[in-house]
C-alpha cells in the first residue's frame, strides 16, 4: 500500500527548503556548497517562501469566486442560491465541479472516425428517442466512418480530402431513412470541423449464394445438421446480432470472404465429417480472388458494404455400405 502524500496546504517553508536541499546530490552532484550564504541556497529559500504563500491560499477560494469560475467553464451563468449555509454551499459547489468536469471530459467536437461513431451511437441517441421521432425502423444499430471518402459523388477507392462518409445501418435496413439521415446530418453539422464535409449513406449489400456438400458422420441426423448449417451461416454473415461471431456486433464492414473460413465453419459443425464443393455464386467476376493455380479463394468486399447471404444447394451425404449416398432434401 503506497504511503499517502501529506496535504499540500500543510507544507511549511522549512519542509520545502529541506526537501529541495536533499535533492541537490541527486540533481546536481557537483553542487557541494549548501551553506545559507550560497547563491543557490538563497534562491531555494526565496522560491520556498513564494511556494508557501501559494499553498496557504489553497482551498481558501471563496464560494462566490468558485461560482464565477464554474460559469466560465460552463459557458453560461451559474450562481449559488443565497439562502444556503456555508456547508451546503461547499457541498453544492463540489457536486457542480464534478458534474462540470465530467461534461468537459466528454467529447463534443467530432474529429476522428471514432468521434463520429461515438457521437452517433451514444450522444445522438440520448438526445432523441428513436421510437418517437422515427419509429422502430429508424433505430441506428451500427455506424462505420470512412475518412477522406465522398460516396455521394465519388468511387470508394477515390481519396477526397476534407470529406467523411458515414455508413449508417438501421435496425431494419429496408425502412425509408431519408428523414433520419437528414436529422442526423443537422446534429453532426454542429459538431464537425468547419472544413469537414459530411456524407451519410446506407450500406450496400452484396448478394451471395453459398453452395456446399456436407459429408456426414454415420450416426448424424442429416436434417438437424442441415438446419444447424443454415443457422450458423446466417449468423456468420448477419449484419446485426451475429451471436457467437464477431462479438455479436455483426459481420464487419468491408471484410473479405474467404472460402477457407467457410470450410472451417462448416467442417466444425457437429455431425459433419468433411466438406467439399463449397462455392459462392451470383457475384460479380471482378470481386473474385484467385490463388496461383487460378482457383477462386475468396470474394472482395468494399469498405461500405455488407453481405446478404443466401443458401443455395446444400446437399448432405452419408456413407451407405461402401458408397456415399445423398440424403433427400
Amino acid at each position: 500500500m503506497p504511503i499517502p502524500n501529506p496535504p499540500l496546504e500543510e507544507r511549511t517553508w522549512d519542509d520545502l527548503v529541506a526537501e529541495a536541499i536533499n535533492r541537490i546530490p541527486l540533481e546536481a552532484p557537483q553542487w557541494t556548497d549548501h551553506n545559507p550564504s550560497d547563491t543557490g541556497i538563497i534562491l531555494i529559500e526565496l522560491l520556498a517562501w513564494l511556494t508557501e504563500m501559494v499553498l496557504y491560499r489553497l482551498h481558501q477560494i471563496p464560494h462566490p469566486n468558485q461560482a464565477v469560475f464554474l460559469s466560465l467553464l460552463k459557458g453560461k451563468p451559474w450562481t449559488l442560491p443565497p439562502d444556503l449555509t456555508t456547508t451546503a454551499q461547499a457541498a453544492l459547489i463540489q457536486a457542480e465541479i464534478q458534474k462540470t468536469l465530467a461534461e468537459l471530459r466528454h467529447p463534443y467536437r467530432a474529429v476522428t472516425p471514432q468521434d463520429f461513431e461515438q457521437l452517433i451511437l451514444i450522444d445522438w441517441l440520448k438526445t432523441r428517442t428513436a421510437q418517437q421521432d422515427f419509429g422502430p425502423d429508424g433505430e441506428i444499430a451500427r455506424v462505420h466512418c470512412l475518412p477522406q471518402r465522398d460516396l455521394d459523388h465519388a468511387e470508394i477507392n477515390q481519396v477526397v480530402e476534407g470529406h467523411i462518409t458515414l455508413v449508417v445501418l438501421t435496425r431494419y435496413p429496408q425502412a425509408d431513412t431519408a428523414l433520419l439521415r437528414h436529422t442526423l446530418g443537422r446534429f453532426l453539422n454542429q459538431r464537425r470541423l468547419l472544413s469537414t464535409h459530411l456524407h451519410i449513406i446506407e450500406p450496400h449489400f452484396v448478394n451471395v449464394t453459398l453452395n456446399a456438400s456436407l459429408y456426414l458422420e454415420d450416426s448424424a441426423d442429416f436434417r438437424r445438421v442441415r438446419d444447424i448449417a443454415h443457422q450458423r451461416i446466417q449468423q456468420y454473415f448477419a449484419p446485426l446480432d451475429s451471436q457467437d461471431f464477431w462479438q455479436g456486433q455483426g459481420y464487419p464492414f468491408g471484410a473479405d470472404i474467404y472460402l477457407s473460413q467457410l470450410y472451417e465453419l462448416l467442417d466444425g459443425l457437429p455431425g459433419v465429417d468433411y466438406v467439399e464443393d463449397l462455392t459462392l455464386t451470383d457475384i460479380e467476376p471482378e470481386r473474385q480472388q484467385f490463388n496461383e493455380q487460378n482457383q477462386v479463394i475468396g470474394l472482395s468486399i468494399q469498405d461500405h458494404e455488407l453481405v446478404r447471404i443466401q443458401i443455395g444447394e446444400m446437399q448432405t451425404l452419408q456413407r451407405f455400405r461402401e458408397q456415399w449416398k445423398t440424403n433427400p432434401n
